[in-house]
């Protein structure tokens, strides 16, 4: 997986005044990890690992439009997580724990 992805979103964010017209994820943070196993639902584990990936606050992945959550959905999430699955997968077969 190449980081930074960069998704342009056709309907752009305002937040505090400031309107967010893109997002640039990078790979999570410890930080960020932490907080998505902490987190009490799904939901709310996407909504956090978005926002520490594209480093904004909650609240301005709340504000996506669905439209723009897809996009992100395809090129940032989904192979986020076949990435993390695939590291699962590698790790158990060389005596190391899974993550």
């Amino acid at each position: 997986m190449e980081y930074p992805i960069e998704v342009t979103l056709q309907r752009p964010v305002t937040v505090d005044g400031k309107t967010i017209d893109k997002l640039v994820f990078d790979e999570p943070d410890l930080g960020t990890s932490i907080a998505v196993e902490e987190a009490k639902s799904p939901a709310e584990q996407t909504a956090i690992l978005l926002a520490g990936m594209a480093g904004v606050d909650r609240a301005v992945m709340l504000k996506v439009k669905e439209s723009d959550f897809r996009e992100i959905g395809k090129r940032v999430l989904e192979p986020y997580q076949a990435h993390v699955a695939a590291q699962r997968g590698s790790d158990a077969g060389n005596g190391k724990p899974a993550k």
